[in-house]
């Protein structure tokens, strides 16, 4: 359940989620390794996104441009729940990125859900023709403050702790009508190099 209230300039969107799931095994598989023939659980999760949305006209390589500033706070809690036992057919971590950093779960799949209490702080602008509406560049960075240590892991999976994730900062910027250059780099500022 989500509420968007969008107020022009800005966007505040709470949401509530729950995330259920149940597993039904055969006597084989109870039989190898004494777990129950049928278990479940259900993760509840708690979000607030809110966007900020500011522009100005502006000047860049003598055309008149719209430029925005869209200043992001993401706060996410769910809490921990054993998942240990569940098996993982179709999870995996997702990729960090910006398609991802602003997500409830870091796991594709509902496999596991994790118990994260994050908050995610970003900010994009944008460069928009005033008389078409198209974007023509758009340049972001966002970061991660992990408030809590997250234990829901997948098999193989180190626990996280880090309070701060690396920065994440991208460009895209439209050469014309068929071509787009899209770039992101990952920064960890404590080894001062980028990941990737």
């Amino acid at each position: 359940l989500s509420r968007p209230m969008n107020q022009g300039w800005f966007t505040l969107t709470p949401k509530v989620m729950l995330t259920g799931r149940q597993y039904q095994y055969d006597g084989a598989n109870t039989a190898i390794n004494g777990t129950p023939y049928s278990q479940g659980v259900v993760v509840p999760t708690l979000s607030l996104d809110a966007i900020g949305r500011l522009e100005r006209p502006t000047q860049w390589g003598g055309k008149d441009w719209v430029q925005t500033l869209e200043p992001r706070v993401f706060f996410v809690n769910t809490p921990y729940r054993n998942q240990s036992v569940y098996p993982v057919y179709d999870s995996a971590r997702y990729d960090y990125s910006f398609a991802t950093v602003f997500s409830e779960n870091a796991y594709s799949g509902y496999d596991r859900m994790a118990d994260n209490r994050l908050l995610t702080l970003g900010a994009t602008s944008r460069f928009i023709d005033p008389t078409t509406g198209g974007e023509s560049a758009r340049f972001g960075v966002a970061q991660i403050l992990r408030l809590k240590d997250q234990k829901v892991l997948l098999p193989g999976e180190v626990p996280l702790n880090d309070r701060v994730s690396d920065t994440l900062v991208g460009a895209t910027v439209n050469v014309d009508s068929k071509w787009l250059i899209d770039t992101t780099v990952q920064y960890n500022a404590k080894t001062n190099s980028s990941e990737r």
